[in-house]
């Protein structure tokens, strides 16, 4: 497994069940972090973002990571309105 600096093994665990919840499999999509640096983040309480790529569809869609920020519930609402399955993601 890759190891994250932003995404801990719970979540990781997480966006697993949410793919499966909803008809996918962990290995259609692709995660990238991108950690920002605390002296120039725009946003003082997200640590980075993570980009979710779906590899069957190429849609992306990317979030922010950090205190009070649920990155995982903007996910499965993605993949509840059917954004991860075409090119309407952003």
């Amino acid at each position: 497994m890759t190891t994250y600096r932003l995404i801990g093994p719970r979540e990781f665990a997480a966006f697993s069940d949410a793919l499966v919840r909803h008809g996918w499999q962990p290995t259609d999509f692709e995660l990238q972090e991108d950690v920002f640096d605390p002296a120039t983040a725009e946003v003082e309480a997200a640590l980075g973002e993570v980009g979710v790529k779906c590899l069957k569809t190429d849609a992306v869609t990317v979030y922010r990571v950090g205190p009070g920020l649920d990155w995982l519930a903007e996910f499965e609402n993605d993949l509840q309105k059917g954004r991860m399955r075409g090119s309407n993601a952003a």
